[in-house]
């Protein structure tokens, strides 16, 4: 075009045209979504601003050309705005239809494709994962079967689903090389893996918060708390494994593997509310609604082409179950005894004698503290004994089982599945049974064991800090209460070291809480006259009888 018929144009107020060609390279979560992608690499903008994964075709196509297509001529008003549908303060243009914004908000709460190592991560959870955890035929067919079903439709459900996946992978990497110092290739590849599943955990919790807003995604919802829960437990576990393998050698961890205290009881107790709030939310509206149900349950679940179920984990291995569990079951009547004596004078003394000076908030921890103690002995009882655990339904359980097995909102084998994992219902094995304490224990008591876990002064890394300090250092009597009921569950917790996303979490927990409390020079409190502490004992003797494992 001639510069002085470009100058006219202008000049007469017409827009120069410019000309535009379409790019087939963007990534395929754009091109699937129809949104704009700026094709930066390794991930776009858009994809990273949501969390996504960015793939790109393996082949980029080239610009077209003039001979495949013909130019077309787009002025500058005509061109896409740089501003509107990416941009999370305004998700949602006003011009769009309500049928493109369903779409779209269904595209958002969709998997997107996943990579290599996320399809390896799938494979194995499908493989190994979801068939070394079930107990029973319901666990199998709700682990192997219908979260990987829910894991496809929902983002959260495949974000937990990977996040376990690659845990358990570090569990079998770590395992590799059982009395061995840790191999520096295989540290970089539980690190690698760790962080990989931490950034799908924190995309599962932001994707949920989404999710939630639908009471048709109670499937969802409920499938998501209890891999999350498994996630918990299985990083810590992994974690512990490492620091102890690196203490007894003598080797230096990454900050990044670490155990993490007490997020492992956070977020175990936080997926439980959550799960228990939509199961009762579901259980109160059928009963407003005058409802009448019977249950719907399957009598069985649908059978599994394959091996089965591989392992089994009801709890303690072969050895602690010949040789620590009967020594356990043994002792733990006098010992809760002498327990509740100790708290019953700690609260007579702060309560009776201090009555001026006791706070509202004290005495609440103070009975909070009472109450923990029965749930302790109802679960002490119910592990150790044949009472407790076969007893059958309440009522009320009775009747939101029924409830639940009726209602639409919620597939049966997820109510199911969720009742048995909740401590809804009565648990029968051991692990669920043991665990159910962090279900039942009141909420304040747990936050008083969390902040005294989550101090410097019980921070692994500030050991030689802490011992030069010792002297500054003070617990409240509540707090050696409360760490001294904590110290009788963790005795529990140590009986399942045959399973693996629990393993050694219970010997390495106690053996933090001894420390501290001989830091503080509390353990004269916690004796009786000429004994020693029990969960001391027990600790001493399970280190004898599993020399493998030195916390």
């Amino acid at each position: 075009m001639p510069i002085d018929t470009t100058l006219s144009e202008l000049a007469s107020g017409y827009r120069l045209r410019k000309k535009h060609e379409k790019s087939r390279n963007g990534c395929l979560g754009c091109k699937q979504q129809r949104k704009k992608c700026d094709e930066l690499r390794p991930s776009c903008s858009r994809c990273t601003r949501r969390l996504y994964t960015c793939r790109y075709p393996q082949r980029p196509s080239t610009s077209e050309s003039e001979t495949d297509y013909p130019r077309i001529e787009v002025s500058e008003s005509e061109l896409p705005s740089t501003h509107s549908n990416d941009r999370l303060s305004d998700p949602i243009p006003r011009s769009r239809t309500n049928t493109e914004k369903d779409r779209s908000d269904s595209n958002a709460l969709s998997p997107s494709p996943l990579n290599a190592t996320e399809l390896s991560l799938l494979s194995h959870y499908l493989t190994h994962t979801s068939q070394t955890i079930p107990f029973d035929p319901l666990d199998l067919h709700a682990l192997a079967v219908g979260v990987p079903n829910l894991a496809f439709q929902c983002k959260a459900v495949m974000s937990s689903l990977l996040s376990l996946a690659a845990a358990c992978k570090c569990h079998d990497i770590a395992h590799e090389q059982n009395q061995k110092p840790l191999d520096t290739q295989k540290i970089t590849e539980i690190q690698e893996l760790l962080a990989l599943a931490e950034r799908h955990h924190r995309a599962s919790l932001h994707h949920i918060q989404a999710t939630m807003q639908s009471s048709e995604s109670y499937d969802n919802v409920l499938a998501n708390a209890a891999l999350m829960v498994l996630y918990a437990s299985a990083s810590h576990s992994i974690r512990v494994h490492l620091a102890a393998m690196a203490k007894q050698y003598g080797q230096q961890l990454p900050i990044e593997l670490l155990p993490q205290h007490s997020q492992w009881i956070s977020f175990t107790r936080a997926a439980h509310t959550a799960s228990t709030a939509v199961l009762n939310d579901i259980v109160a509206g059928a009963i407003s609604a005058g409802i009448n149900t019977q249950p719907e349950f399957p009598a069985t679940m649908p059978s599994i082409s394959g091996n089965g179920i591989l392992s089994p984990e009801d709890g303690p291995s072969a050895k602690t179950k010949r040789l620590f569990l009967p020594l356990v079951a043994s002792t733990y009547d006098r010992a809760l005894g002498s327990l509740r004596r100790r708290a019953e004078r700690t609260a007579d003394l702060l309560l009776r004698h201090s009555s001026a000076s006791c706070s509202s908030t004290d005495r609440r921890r103070i009975h909070a503290s009472l109450e923990t103690i029965s749930v302790l002995e109802n679960c002490t009882c119910a592990a150790l004994s044949a009472r407790g655990s076969r007893e059958g339904k309440a009522p009320w359980v009775s009747q939101c089982t029924s409830i639940l097995g009726s209602s639409a909102a919620v597939s049966p084998w997820v109510a199911q599945y969720m009742i048995s994992v909740t401590s809804m219902e009565s648990p029968q094995i051991l692990r669920r049974i043991i665990m159910s304490f962090l279900n039942q224990a009141p909420t304040e008591f747990l936050e008083l064991v969390q902040s005294v876990l989550d101090s410097p002064a019980t921070d692994t890394r500030v050991e030689k800090v802490r011992a030069r300090n010792s002297s500054a250092l003070s617990l409240s009597p509540i707090h050696v209460l409360v760490m001294d009921i904590f110290a009788h569950w963790l005795v529990l917790v140590m009986l399942l070291d045959g399973v693996w996303w629990i393993r050694n979490i219970g010997q390495w927990e106690l053996s933090q809480v001894i420390l501290l409390m001989k830091t503080h020079n509390v353990l004269g409190q916690l004796t009786d006259i000429g004994g020693m502490w029990w969960p001391e004992s027990m600790y001493l003797a399970k280190r004898q009888l599993t020399p493998d494992f030195m916390p």
